[in-house]
């Protein structure tokens, strides 16, 4: 891989990698045991085996230690292979030639770049260039201005400072290559960063995403139309010149007309709805990553090239995506490029810096690298600011764009390959890599809390809101399963054009198969457009929700779609925040578990995220768990509601007045009765608080709104304590279709000893602690029948920790 035959005045300069082939005996591959005689670490496949073994084994124990400290895996890689490396165990000359000697090194090395060149084909097929079709004026701002300040302060320091500088950087393109790469953010490298972090889908890490995909893929093509430069100036001929623009022009040309027709007929026409590739498929799609790279390579460019274009010119997402995640990613992609970078951290020297001559050159370089990571910091701020962004947000975004991995990293090590980098150069770069992306990960996690604008947010609720108002709904949804109850549900709350409701439909499906998070409005997929009817699981949601629409009265119902695909450990910020956008007063959650009546599911994640949005939304939130509504599919109609009686325990206390709110609004649509059940201790005087009185006074309210409704019936029960209350809830739960409780329902500021005592003891065996007492109560076994609940919570003002802390215990 070294270029020796280049080697002109640097012969003396010591080197990345060593010059001479290591000669060694082909025919040592396979040992025949140590019991044969055979030393088994002197043949390849064994010394292979334990090479990755160790740096596997390490990088997993190290990353328990460092993830600790808010590292990320590319730091714990690299610092695993200096840890093997010269610079520790490496020391030892009978340790390198035992486990890295240069002839398993070169093996170990060639397997890791398969690695690497199928690491780019799959986040060129998971970048989303449509972020590119409409990008926000911050993301373009933060992303010109953050690659072009520092090469306006780098290039100008260089050249003033050219005679000055050491030999060899004098006379090299080192430095300018260098600023040119640091000035650029790598898409791939921030987008696995980010989603490290759980940052994908907050306000700043789109913008990051958006910012470094524009400078990436401005980047690409201009280092193409370098390398084609370099080429041609080289060359020997007009007709050697001709074959080069030929041979490149000529793969352009097939992967736009042939790979891309190719992709989208694989994907699309060869490949079912909803499943990955076949195995025949798949094993085509990496072939021509392999190819593609082995072309780009013959023909004197780059081998990153061919595989990050092939990727960006094949679709996406599912099915392709998602199987390059699945079956690729997750195995020899997860294996063998932690070997990559551990092996350019094994190269990096330490003991460089101790010599007296190298003191000079690596100041000198430092120099600039500080310059181009300053300069960066200075434009992204800059560009936010002007865009009236916090200067603390502003901080943080330029922190994200300054984190570096492995696509710098493989930038360095063809520096080092091409003689443009000595060994002092190289461990000069690698350690930088590394102390910027160290240093950056953890002031991201402290400075950015991005649940912090939902913190501030103002709480909205249905008990502070008009009757008459619109009602704004947040309906999410995880699967078409779950659109059949939550229609009758929304059915049955009442509306029309006097008291109107507006739906925000949020479909929330995994990111699987795209580096970038999306939570956009519905649009009909191109797909099923093309397939003469084959529509998506949104398009089937959307299409019931607006059936609903249809149905209801004109302009009582309004419906606004939207799809979200993000990591499950994120979600929740998609919600909150469409939530925080459109004004919502309440978010619609269905229960992580779910029921045909023969047999229950449940699915953790979604029970993670509920917590999640419980905890930070910035509205009130409600969770049906479905018993016996979901008897239809997500195409069921609005006409023939399984809802016709609803119950409402009322214990007292701020959810259990949001929740009689929200039933208020049920016996206005006319078909729907309502029973409110008000449960009181015997001989227990109130402290006459705030919210005793404010329960009273909502109470009174209601009742003399619908006095006069035959279909809404008050009753009082009066009980001893928590076992009281659970024979009265056992005794009336069975005549009811809904139950309607509030999530901390009983615990009043006013009189905690006495709204407390109506529930104390029912906590003890609590399954799910997101539905409150008496929602866990009512969806245990002993419950489960054909009575769905809902649980509502009505969120405190300035009291987020408080309710993390309940939902999470």
């Amino acid at each position: 891989m070294t270029a020796v035959a280049n080697l002109t005045s640097r012969a003396l300069e010591p080197t990345v990698k060593p010059l001479a082939a290591a000669c060694y005996d082909n025919n040592l591959v396979n040992s025949q045991g140590m019991f044969l005689g055979d030393q088994p670490l002197r043949f390849s496949l064994p010394l292979l085996l334990v090479q990755v073994s160790v740096i596997l084994v390490l990088s997993a124990a190290a990353h328990l230690v460092l993830r600790r400290l808010g590292q990320s895996r590319f730091v714990t890689h690299m610092l695993v292979g200096i840890f093997l490396g010269p610079s520790v165990l490496g020391r030892s000359a009978s340790f390198r030639d035992v486990l890295f000697s240069e002839r398993g090194t070169y093996i170990l090395e060639s397997v890791s770049l398969v690695a690497l060149i199928l690491f780019l084909f799959s986040m060129g097929v998971k970048t989303d260039l449509s972020l590119l079709r409409r990008p926000s004026g911050r993301a373009v701002a933060v992303g010109i201005m953050g690659a072009v300040v520092p090469l306006a302060v780098t290039l100008p320091v260089f050249h003033a400072l050219q005679p000055t500088l050491p030999e060899d950087l004098k006379g090299s393109s080192l430095v300018t290559e260098l600023a040119v790469r640091l000035s650029l953010s790598s898409f791939p490298v921030i987008a696995d960063a980010l989603s490290d972090l759980d940052l994908l889908n907050t306000d700043l890490g789109r913008i990051a995403l958006t910012a470094s995909l524009i400078t990436d893929v401005t980047s690409w093509f201009i280092r193409a139309c370098t390398a084609a430069v370099i080429l041609i100036g080289d060359a020997r001929s007009p007709a050697f010149t001709a074959k080069i623009l030929a041979s490149f022009v000529a793969f352009v040309l097939f992967v736009s007309f042939v790979a891309r027709p190719a992709g989208r007929y694989i994907a699309y026409k060869r490949t079912p709805t909803g499943a990955l590739l076949s195995e025949g498929s798949f094993v085509v799609v990496v072939i021509a990553a392999l190819l593609s790279a082995l072309v780009t390579d013959a023909i004197g460019f780059k081998y990153m090239i061919g595989p990050m274009m092939l990727g960006l010119a094949l679709p996406g997402g599912m099915p392709i995506g998602a199987t390059m995640t699945e079956r690729l990613d997750s195995f020899f992609i997860a294996l063998f490029l932690p070997v990559y970078m551990a092996l350019s951290g094994y190269r990096t020297d330490l003991a460089e810096f101790t010599k007296s001559e190298a003191s000079e050159k690596w100041c000198a370089l430092e120099l600039f690298v500080a310059l181009c990571v300053s300069g960066k910091l200075v434009g992204c701020v800059a560009a936010g600011l002007f865009f009236t962004m916090p200067f603390r947000d502003a901080i943080v975004l330029a922190l994200m764009l300054n984190i570096r991995g492995i696509v710098e990293v493989a930038a360095i090590n063809n520096w080092g390959d091409t003689m443009k980098a000595t060994a002092e150069h190289y461990s000069t770069l690698t350690l930088s890599m590394v102390l910027i992306t160290a240093v950056s990960t953890p002031l991201i996690k402290l400075l950015y809390d991005p649940s912090g604008q939902f913190a501030r947010a103002k709480r909205r609720s249905l008990e502070h809101a008009r009757l008459s108002a619109d009602l704004r709904v947040l309906t999410c949804l995880y699967s078409e399963d779950h659109a059949a109850p939550l229609i009758d549900l929304l059915e049955a709350s009442g509306s029309s054009r006097d008291s109107p409701m507006s739906l925000i439909v949020l479909h929330l499906t995994e990111l699987v198969g795209r580096a970038a998070s999306v939570l956009k409005p519905h649009r009909k997929s191109t797909r099923s457009s093309n397939s003469g009817g084959n529509p998506t699981p949104s398009d089937r949601i959307v299409n019931a929700f607006r059936y609903f629409e249809q149905q209801a009265a004109p302009g009582a119902v309004t419906v606004s779609p939207y799809v979200a695909q993000a990591p499950f450990s994120s979600m929740h910020h998609d919600v909150c925040s469409l939530a925080h956008s459109r004004k919502a007063n309440l978010i619609l959650l269905p229960f992580h578990k779910s029921s045909d009546g023969a047999r229950s599911t449940a699915n953790n994640a979604i029970r993670s995220i509920n917590r999640s949005v419980l905890q930070y939304a910035p509205c009130s939130v409600a969770i049906l768990v479905d018993h016996g509504l979901a008897s239809g599919s997500a195409c069921a109609t609005a006409a023939n509601s399984l809802l016709q009686r609803a119950a409402l325990y009322f214990l007292g206390g701020a959810d259990d007045r949001e929740a009689l709110a929200y039933a208020a609004r049920m016996p206005e649509a006319g078909t729907m009765s309502l029973t409110v059940v008000r449960f009181k201790l015997r001989n227990w005087v109130g402290m006459g608080g705030q919210d005793e009185a404010r329960d009273e006074e909502l109470l009174q309210e209601f009742w003399a709104r619908h006095r006069d409704n035959e279909r809404v019936v008050y009753v009082e029960k009066t009980v001893e304590d928590a076992e009281g209350t659970a024979s009265v809830v056992r005794a009336m739960s069975e005549k009811f279709d809904l139950l309607i409780v509030g999530r901390r329902g009983g615990e009043s500021e006013g009189d905690p000893e006495g709204s407390t005592a109506l529930t104390s003891g029912l906590s003890e065996w609590s399954e799910f602690p997101e539905l409150g007492v008496l929602g866990d109560m009512l969806a245990s076994a002993e419950f489960a029948s054909k009575v769905s609940i809902l649980v509502i919570q009505q969120q405190p003002p300035k009291k987020m920790a408080a309710v993390g802390s309940s939902v999470n215990d």
